[in-house]
C-alpha cells in the first residue's frame, strides 16, 4: 500500500497543469503625460531691430527694404523627429481642435493631397523614425501649424511659426550678411547640394551654420514654412491653393539659395523630404 500510494501521488502531481486566465492588458497609452515629454527645444531671444530684407539678386527678393522687427524668440533648430513623434503619439493629429479649417479639410482628404499616400504621419515616416535627430520632413504647412497649437498647449505658451521678417532677422543679423555667418561662401560650414550628403544630418551638428544670434541650420538641412502668404509672380503658375513662403535652403539646393534673402512659395500642402519647419515662442 505504501509504494502504490506514493506512486499516485507522484502521478496527480505530474497531471496537475497551471490555470491559465485570460487577463486584458491595460491601455498604458492613457497613462503616458504626453504634454510632460513634449519638448519645444532651445530658444533664443531676438532682440528687436531692423532688418534688410531681400535682395537684388532675384526677382522673388525684390524690392530690397527695411523692416522693423519687434523683439521674439526663435528654437535654434528646426523640429526634430524626436520631437514630432511625441505629437503622433499624443494622437493629436486625429484631433480637429489643433488644426486651422484647410487643415482639417486637407488632413481629412476633401483636398488634393498632392500625391500623399498617408496624411496621418508625415510622408516617409517609415524612413525618418529612425532618424530622431534630425529635422522632421515631408510636412506641409498645415501640419507645421497644427504641431504648433498642439505643443503651444501642451507648454502654455504662444507657440507658432515665424513669418519671414522675423526668418530673416534671426538669420542676417544687423548688418544684412548674405549667409548666416558672413560674406562668404564656405560649403563646409553648411548640408548643401554642394556637400553631397543627398539627405539631412541632425539638426545643429553642423555647427558653422549659425547667424549672429547663434541660430543654426538656416541655409542649409532643410527649408523652413514660414507663416507668410506668398504673392506669386506674374510668370509664376501655381495650383489655385493657398500659398506660404518658404525660407531658408537644404540638401536639396545649391548655395544660391543658401542666401538669407533667399525666398520662394509653395501650396500649403506640399511636402518634401528637404522641406521641415521651426517654431517661434510668445515671449516669457
Amino acid at each position: 500500500m505504501g509504494d502504490s500510494s506514493k506512486s499516485l501521488i507522484r502521478v496527480n502531481l505530474h497531471l496537475r497543469r497551471p490555470t491559465l486566465y485570460n487577463i486584458p492588458m491595460p491601455d498604458l497609452s492613457d497613462l503616458i503625460d504626453y504634454a510632460q515629454r513634449a519638448s519645444i527645444g532651445l530658444v533664443k531671444r531676438i532682440p528687436s531691430g531692423q532688418v534688410r530684407l531681400g535682395s537684388r539678386f532675384h526677382p522673388r527678393e525684390e524690392p530690397p527694404r527695411a523692416v522693423n522687427v519687434r523683439e521674439f524668440e526663435i528654437a535654434h533648430i528646426p523640429v526634430t523627429v524626436s520631437q514630432y513623434s511625441i505629437f503622433l503619439l499624443s494622437g493629436a493629429p486625429d484631433e480637429k481642435k489643433w488644426w486651422s479649417a484647410e487643415g482639417w479639410a486637407w488632413r481629412q482628404g476633401a483636398v488634393d493631397g498632392w500625391g500623399r499616400e498617408n496624411r496621418a504621419q508625415p510622408d516617409g515616416w517609415h524612413v525618418q523614425k529612425s532618424r530622431q535627430y534630425h529635422p522632421v520632413v515631408g510636412v506641409t504647412f498645415y501640419e507645421a501649424e497644427a504641431y504648433c497649437q498642439w505643443i503651444g498647449q501642451a507648454k502654455k505658451m504662444a507657440v507658432r511659426l515665424p513669418t519671414e521678417e522675423e526668418w530673416e532677422r534671426a538669420a542676417r543679423g544687423d548688418d544684412a550678411r548674405p549667409f548666416p555667418w558672413g560674406e562668404e561662401w564656405d560649403p563646409a560650414r553648411t548640408n548643401t547640394l554642394e556637400s553631397d550628403t543627398n539627405m539631412t544630418v541632425p539638426a545643429g551638428s553642423l555647427v558653422g551654420d549659425s547667424s549672429p544670434f547663434a541660430i543654426n541650420d538656416l541655409a542649409g538641412n532643410v527649408q523652413e514654412w514660414t507663416t507668410s502668404p506668398y504673392t506669386p509672380l506674374p510668370d509664376e503658375q501655381f495650383p489655385n491653393s493657398p500659398l506660404r513662403v518658404v525660407r531658408g535652403g537644404s540638401f536639396y539646393d545649391t548655395a544660391y539659395a543658401a542666401r538669407t534673402s533667399y525666398r520662394r512659395g509653395y501650396p500649403a500642402g506640399y511636402f518634401y523630404p528637404f522641406l521641415g519647419f521651426r517654431v517661434v515662442v510668445g515671449l516669457r
